[in-house]
């Protein structure tokens, strides 16, 4: 693992505890300006959309649980690519939220610091279980 790999998953690990604590200041500074975020639904939506959702979550959910695992990272040059599964269990008003994602962040070097300027997650739902008829 060379440098830039170990320094983005320094900074990985800071975006888990800053999104765990729904830190809206320091997700306003790792999410670039002209950041895209694909989300689990397909939709495609830029910065003031995602830090909408940031600070209605900060105000209004709970986290009881958020463990990234399966992290992998892969640099070129001032460019990073990270792909994880993040479960999370949180409470949104009256709602009990249980899920898995795969997420896959962009990171970009610019002016000396690393900010994400892309996102894709993914859903991850329990496969439907087959159960065959008996004839």
């Amino acid at each position: 693992m060379n440098a830039v790999e170990k320094e983005i998953l320094t900074l990985e690990e800071e975006l888990t505890q800053t999104e765990m604590q729904l830190d809206v200041k320091a997700l306003d500074r790792i999410y670039a300006n002209d950041i895209m975020v694909t989300a689990p639904i397909g939709l495609c939506v830029d910065k003031p959309a995602v830090m909408t959702e940031v600070r209605l979550a900060a105000d209004k959910a709970k986290i009881e649980r958020y463990d990234k695992d399966d992290l992998k990272v892969r640099a070129y040059g001032d460019t990073a690519v990270t792909s994880y599964r993040i479960t999370t269990k949180a409470k949104f008003e009256e709602t009990e939220i249980n899920a898995q994602f795969c997420v896959t962040n962009v990171w970009m070097k610019r002016e000396g610091h690393w900010q994400i300027v892309a996102r894709h997650t993914a859903n991850l739902e329990k496969p439907a279980r087959v159960v065959a008829k008996s004839s």
